[in-house]
């Protein structure tokens, strides 16, 4: 079957893709996902916090699984240089059940996303896969290397892509999908459906097409700047008085997160984020779609 795609050049009216028969669950009418509510709170809350993002504020952790414990790797001496983080870390230990560990490592560790035995490798597989799920054009995506963003690229950060997706989810085409293998495999088992969500923004800076990626042990934001595709898997946060992770303990065996805390005035609201960060190439699909444009 022919499939047309999530991708494509009309503003707010994305074209829902005809994916293959084994891919697709459901339907709209037969399924009223809370996507829209929860990406629509999660922006609400960090609103009522001052959502810069303070480098203060910001840490990377590890964690892995031992016998059906998660543990959270901390930097060294967090107590002293980032007591915040320590704190809200400590509130989403108590109330997961994981353990914190001070990671005392001094070698110098492969980046993640480098090493093909760890999961992100395969959940970058799997958010791969995902995109052709959706339609989206052009060769296989690889992960950038230098992994990160090219220096020519718009950067929008974390905060801004949570208040444009709620933004623009009541706009946005959606299908609904089966996780593939990879996808199972890098959560952990993980089963559940998929629904997925794009749609084109345009701005005075930047024209980009948005997408939104949500389940039960999945959610995602990505979005297209020049020649890359960036996508933040949001793995847990919430407020300080009521901390929560968004994937399962196999998921976050032998993973490497991103922490941002937004500081509030409201007594237990200083509120976190805990997210992955994959920078992919999609050249092919630049080139499409400059040829699209030009001919339009």
């Amino acid at each position: 079957m022919a499939r047309k795609s999530l991708f494509c050049d009309t503003a707010h009216d994305l074209s829902v893709s005809s994916v293959r028969k084994n891919e697709v669950l459901a339907t709209e009418e037969n399924i009223k996902p809370s996507s829209e509510e929860w990406i629509g709170g999660l922006s609400h809350v960090i609103g009522l916090t001052d959502a810069k993002v303070e480098p203060s504020l910001r840490t990377v952790i590890s964690s892995d699984v031992k016998n059906d414990k998660l543990a959270l790797f901390l930097p060294p001496e967090m107590s002293e240089l980032q007591p915040e983080n320590l704190r809200y870390l400590q509130a989403l230990a108590s109330s997961q059940g994981c353990l914190l560990i001070e990671d005392r490592r001094t070698m110098k560790i492969q980046p993640i996303v480098e090493n093909r035995d760890l999961k992100p490798h395969k959940l970058a597989q799997g958010i791969n896969a995902l995109l052709e799920q959706t339609g989206m054009q052009g060769d296989r995506l690889e992960l950038s290397t230098p992994h990160r963003l090219n220096p020519e690229n718009i950067q929008l950060d974390i905060v801004q892509l949570i208040d444009m997706a709620a933004y623009s989810i009541a706009q946005s085409k959606r299908v609904v999908l089966l996780p593939n293998d990879a996808m199972v495999e890098a959560t952990g088992n993980e089963t559940h459906p998929i629904c997925a969500y794009a749609c084109e923004l345009r701005s005075a800076k930047l024209d980009t097409t948005l997408s939104f990626f949500d389940s039960p042990g999945f959610k995602a934001i990505g979005y297209i700047t020049g020649n890359q595709f960036v996508t933040h898997v949001l793995v847990g946060g919430g407020p300080l008085r009521a901390p929560q992770l968004w994937s399962n303990h196999e998921a976050m065996s032998q993973n490497y997160f991103r922490f941002q805390l937004f500081r509030s005035t409201y007594p237990g609201q200083d509120f976190g984020l805990l997210y992955n960060t994959f920078y992919m190439d999609l050249n092919q699909l630049a080139s499409h779609l400059t040829s699209h444009a030009n001919q339009s």
